[in-house]
């Protein structure tokens, strides 16, 4: 995995809750109903290129079509409520045992498909693939580009996928202190809950770059810290087939599968999907969102090698 870019740490609480209040007045629509919600977040391997993103961006949708998806997704989750319910449940009891998970247990045969960094412009048409093969997924997202892409993270919560944290813009956490920990990680969830969305309950680091405080402040804001077991290395632009046919090589019953909608150019992911989600049906796997993965299998309390104390 390529080394994390330097990044410079932003130490005053000031500065966050400027970014915060910039974010939510630039990104605020109507929240439709107060329904609970389980969101996730996704972690990056490899390089992210902001500025690519930047150039992929498209205009915001109009606002009585995004407010028609944010009432389509409230409805959903409404008519979820209890099995929300459950996965919540779930995703509490792995915070208190672990605070961090890689791979769910053996119970059943269900994969949790995942993508980092987005939303982008190629999220709609991952959404696209996703709805055409009856497959789940979850995004961790960007604070910072949803503004820039909001209806696809609607429609991802209206057509039953988790939508989860990955902080505001992408910095190696482990290089920064508490504070400015929190503060990413806040700041992504104000710009999700500006949009009508709850907060997530799953997060996931930038660049897997994790340590005890990374894992303390997550769970402090009531959120599992999520990684992987199979990384596809979509960021290295491997052929279609062959990133399709590692994943269905490598997964096992539990597994949590690394891949992008965002920081860069997708098209590759995007090709390698429906092979992907044909080889695993096929192979007999279900894909599932991480919420519903945890309380199908609840996973091992050791989570790469690593045993962490329960929170008291």
């Amino acid at each position: 995995m390529p080394k994390p870019p330097q990044t410079t740490s932003r130490s005053t609480a000031d500065h966050h809750r400027r970014r915060r209040l910039i974010a939510l007045a630039a990104g605020a629509v109507v929240a439709f109903g107060s329904v609970a919600i389980v969101a996730v977040s996704v972690g990056s391997a490899g390089a992210w290129d902001p500025q690519q993103l930047e150039q992929g961006a498209t205009a915001e949708k109009p606002k009585m079509e995004l407010e028609a998806q944010a009432r389509a997704a409230a409805a959903v989750m409404a008519e979820r409520k209890e099995e929300v319910k459950a996965e919540n449940a779930a995703i509490d009891q792995v915070i208190q045992q672990s605070g961090i998970v890689s791979q769910a247990g053996p119970e059943n045969k269900e994969v949790a498909l995942t993508f980092d960094d987005g939303p982008s412009s190629f999220t709609g048409g991952i959404l696209d693939t996703l709805k055409k093969y009856h497959a789940s997924a979850t995004f961790f997202t960007l604070g910072n580009q949803i503004d820039s892409f909001p209806l696809p993270m609607q429609r991802a919560v209206a057509e039953g996928h988790a939508v989860g944290n990955h902080t505001w813009d992408h910095q190696d956490l482990t290089r920064l202190g508490p504070k400015d920990i929190s503060g990413e990680m806040a700041d992504q969830s104000s710009a999700v809950t500006g949009k009508g969305l709850p907060a997530p309950k799953l997060f996931r680091p930038p660049y897997g770059a994790v340590n005890d405080q990374v894992v303390a402040e997550a769970r402090r804001a009531g959120m599992l810290t999520v990684l992987w077991s199979v990384d596809t290395n979509d960021y290295k632009l491997p052929s279609p087939e062959a990133m399709a046919a590692d994943v269905i090589a490598n997964v096992q019953p539990g597994a949590i599968v690394l891949m992008h909608d965002g920081g860069g150019d997708r098209t590759t992911t995007s090709a390698a999907l429906p092979m992907m989600i044909k080889g695993l049906r096929k192979a007999g796997y279900k894909m599932v969102t991480v919420p519903q993965l945890l309380l199908d299998n609840p996973p091992a309390v050791d989570q790469n090698g690593v045993s962490r104390t329960p929170v008291a």
